[in-house]
Parts: C-alpha cells; structure tokens; sequence
C-alpha cells in the first residue's frame, strides 16, 4: 500500500468528489481515479460506489477513512516537529576535541554557553572507546588538516606552541637541564602518544630530539600528563597556554616553540546547521588570538603573557564586561 494512494483516498473521502480532490491536489482526475483503483487493488475491496453526483464511501471505506485521517494527523505532527529543526538553536551539537584541550580550555568555559543556549546539548568527545561516542561529529577541533573530508569547512584556528615545561619541585631535585638534549635524554621525560604518533608535525628539530628520548611515562592522556608534570615527575612537551592557566609551571631550555597549527573543522552534513554554526561560533570566540595571545601564529614567551593581557585589557577597558566571557579561565599572573 501506497502512503500517496491513501492520501488521495483520504482527500476524495473528504471532498466527495473525484474532481474536487484533483484540484486540491494540483494533479489530473484521472491520476486520481488511478490512485484509487491502486488503492482498492492492493486491499482487495472497494472503498467508493460511483455516482453521478460524486463518490460514496462503501462501509469498508468508512473503516479506510478512519485510519487514513489518523495517518494524516500523523503525518503533520511529524513535519511540525521536525521541520526546520536545523534552523533553530536546539538539539544535539558533537564535538570531538583533543582531551587536553577540551577539558583544560573548553571545558572550564562551558557555563556562559549553556546558560544562554539551554536547548542545546554539547557532546563532547574526548577520543573514548565507549559506543555512546561513536557518533558522527558536526565539528573537529583538530591539529591534523586531513581530518576534513571533501564538503566540509576547514578553517584555521589557533597555533599550539609547544615547550618543554617542568615543575619547580622537580627542577628543584634534579637540577635545571643544561640544554634540551640533556632535557630530554638526561632527565625523566613524560611524554604523550599523540607527539610520537604525529611526528610529520614537529618538525626536523623535535624529530631530532624526539630521537635522544626515553619516556619514563607513555600516555594517551594529557590529564594524566599534566598531573605527572604538576607532581614534579618530569619533564613534558606542552603547549605554552599551559603556563597560563598553571603560571607556576617552569620553561625547561631556550625560549623557542614548536608550533603545531590547530584546525576547526565543520563536516559537511552540519554546515547549515544553526545550533552547529552557534556552537562553532563560540569555540572561535573561546580561540580569539586577539584575547588569547598564546594562541597567535607568532610566539609569545610565557614571561610576556602578563603585558600582553594588561596591553588587551587597556584596549578593551570601555567594553571590558561584554568581553569577560571571551577570555575565560581566568587569568592567573605569574
């Protein structure tokens, strides 16, 4: 049975007349009579008696009608539910986004943007195993340019400068490392599976050194990397927004960066997306180089940190309230 026949059917039923029906649908009479002799071949019964005056429901078209109506109520209540659900901002928005990042940046600043899009429910996917997070994501936050695909929106986000950052409580056991090699092959190094895994990234320096390394610590967290680090562990490659939020982390070697770029990547079936558009709207903001200088493509010693956002604040001071969710956590001065 044909859902197309049953609503010819149902517009017959309700008009009476085969005529009637057709100029309502926009389609010829005899399209509808087709319909119908569809309709009554595939249940095997006749649902009107013709007449010369129109149509007249037989006693199985007055079960028929019933249904189709329920159908039809159906049908609508479905369309008025869903239809322009991706122009609205509510729903389900995926994002996947490195751990590090997500709960170190995004995370601590998730209050201002669930309190002014209540309907939209953020999945934030951190790499897990769990099937509840194998989902399709409308969004990638990403340092690897081939994770969009062809239709999708990639745009430049943010650069990571990497350093090679210690706590004092270990520098203060083991003594602050001559030069990065010693860094790296005299002293405990912590290191993440990401950095060995995306060695095309790092360039021919960081290669070299990566080469003279051996980790007392391998992980694919970087919770547990900060942790470790935070603890007085060793010595880690982190990027340098670190020390903004942790101002008591120590620079291990010279002031000079790896520099990893960071993509915002929106897949191609959520490009029109309202709550998806809302949602990346505001990860930029959260990524602006123009309020977070650690995040420029030029790189700014962690020692710089505290005058570039006292020089931010003088520009911003007319407008400092509407821009206080910009910039958030907030700013801890060394």
């Amino acid at each position: 049975m044909n859902w197309d026949d049953v609503r010819v059917f149902a517009e017959v039923a309700s008009s009476k007349s085969i005529n009637r029906a057709a100029q309502i649908l926009k389609v010829t009479p005899g399209m509808v009579s087709r319909r119908l002799e569809d309709l009554e071949s595939a249940l095997d019964v006749l649902l009107f008696t013709r007449t010369s005056s129109g149509v007249v429901l037989t006693a199985a078209g007055e079960d028929m009608l019933d249904r189709a109506l329920s159908m039809q109520r159906f049908a609508n209540s479905i369309e008025d539910s869903v239809r322009g659900r991706d122009h609205k901002n509510e729903g389900v928005v995926t994002l996947r986004a490195p751990d590090g990042i997500a709960g170190y940046w995004i995370a601590p600043q998730l209050a201002s943007f669930i309190d002014e899009n209540p309907k939209i429910q953020l999945t934030l996917d951190c790499g897990g195993i769990t099937a509840e997070m194998q989902v399709e994501p409308d969004l990638i936050v990403t340092a690897a340019e081939d994770d969009a695909q062809k239709g999708d929106v990639l745009i430049p986000f943010a650069t990571l400068h990497y350093l090679f950052l210690a706590a004092p409580s270990y520098l203060e056991r083991h003594g602050n490392p001559a030069s990065i090699a010693s860094a790296v092959s005299d002293h405990s190094a912590l290191r993440h599976i990401g950095q060995v895994n995306q060695r095309e990234s790092w360039g021919p320096r960081a290669r070299a050194i990566e080469e003279l390394v051996h980790a007392n610590l391998l992980t694919n967290s970087s919770a547990v990397i900060v942790a470790a680090t935070l603890g007085g562990a060793g010595i880690c490659a982190a990027p340098s927004w670190l020390c903004h939020i942790y101002p008591n982390l120590q620079l291990v070697g010279p002031e000079v960066s790896i520099p990893i770029r960071l993509w915002l990547v929106t897949r191609r079936h959520a490009v029109g997306s309202a709550r998806v558009q809302r949602v990346a709207g505001w990860l930029q903001a959260l990524f602006d180089t123009k309020l977070n200088p650690w995040f420029r493509d030029e790189f700014i010693p962690p020692r710089g940190f505290a005058a570039e956002l006292e020089a931010i604040d003088g520009r911003l001071a007319p407008a400092a309230e509407p821009q206080a969710c910009a910039r958030a956590p907030r700013r801890r001065r060394r």
